[in-house]
């Protein structure tokens, strides 16, 4: 797998393109290879002057290789912003349900968190927030209207009519 990968990667970037769009480089790799993989990508981003799209559900590689985030729930941008400031300071509940899910190893014996509910079915998404069933501080204007991507600090931005405040968990 690894290997694999690594040719994947050497014959995209021989083109030097200006933009690499990376949809999940390093699922299904153990940590050393996943590892490895991404010093990669870097080296040759920095080298090449390149920039790049990172799509993937691993919060701990986009912490590692971003440098902005942009959140998507049902194919809508819930938030984004400047890395660090997103994953320290989430403003919208399902990014906090997508940063406490991931296991904390200190604490291996401990169950997984995770985000109540299903995702809505796609071809038929309901009115207003389309995370609203799944949230922990939804309310009847959830129902009701779609929230607008809004300046909730610094460099975030976040689609909640009840975001969260720098500190809250839920």
């Amino acid at each position: 797998g690894g290997m694999r990968q690594r040719v994947v990667i050497a014959i995209a970037l021989l083109a030097r393109p200006r933009l690499i769009i990376a949809d999940e480089p390093t699922t299904a790799l153990d940590v050393t290879i996943q590892s490895q993989i991404l010093k990669l990508m870097r080296q040759q981003i920095a080298e090449k002057g390149a920039s790049m799209i990172l799509i993937t559900h691993d919060l701990a590689v986009v912490s590692e290789m971003a440098d902005h985030i942009t959140v998507l729930y049902c194919g809508k941008v819930v938030e984004r912003g400047r890395t660090r400031e997103l994953i320290e300071t989430p403003a919208h509940p399902y990014t906090r349900g997508l940063i406490d899910s991931i296991p904390d190893t200190a604490h291996r014996h401990d169950r997984l968190r995770q985000i109540p509910g299903s995702i809505p079915d796609i071809r038929n998404l309901p009115t207003g927030c389309n995370f609203r069933d799944r949230c922990p501080r939804a309310q009847a204007l959830c129902a009701e209207r779609e929230p607008d991507l809004a300046r909730q600090h610094a460099t975030l931005w976040a689609a909640c009519h009840f975001p969260l405040k720098p500190g809250e968990t839920a």
